[in-house]
């Protein structure tokens, strides 16, 4: 019973550091990115996969050890839905990684550079859409949780 629960508090707590980390990217490029901003962006970026890998780990862990068991998740269309939600959502935080690794880059070069806004435009795009995407995770994880799915 401590084990389920210190792995799902675990699991909540990766999962909102995923959601803040998705805001301060957005937060980030709201208005024109200077040198600075890129460098955050990157670091952030460079968590947001760690805090991933994070969820993914604990996901796991709580489907195999976890009170539940696995059999109950795999039979689960609301855990599928959870899971399907989850890597849409890391594909869709792909363009926005190479942009900001591309940024960087640029800089490097060019002490100068500054995205230009359609860039951002696209960055933002692709944010909006991890937004999107991502508050469906809790709405079937309440689902699983309470059975539905079966």
């Amino acid at each position: 019973m401590l084990l389920d629960w210190a792995l799902a508090s675990l699991h909540h707590l990766a999962i909102f550091t995923l959601a803040a980390i998705i805001a301060f990217e957005l937060a980030l490029t709201a208005r024109a990115v200077d040198d600075t901003a890129i460098a955050r962006l990157a670091r952030i970026d460079a968590w947001y996969g760690g805090v991933a890998v994070l969820v993914l780990a604990v996901g796991a862990a709580r489907v195999m050890f976890g009170a539940k068991g696995a059999a109950y998740y795999m039979v689960n269309a609301f855990f599928w839905t959870k899971m399907g939600l989850f890597v849409a959502v890391g594909l869709l935080s792909i363009p926005p990684t190479l942009q900001y690794l591309a940024w960087r880059r640029q800089l490097r070069t060019d002490p100068a550079f500054r995205p230009d806004a359609a860039a951002l435009r696209s960055v933002r795009r692709a944010l909006w859409a991890e937004v999107a995407l991502f508050a469906g995770i809790p709405v079937a994880a309440a689902a699983m949780a309470r059975g539905y799915g079966m």
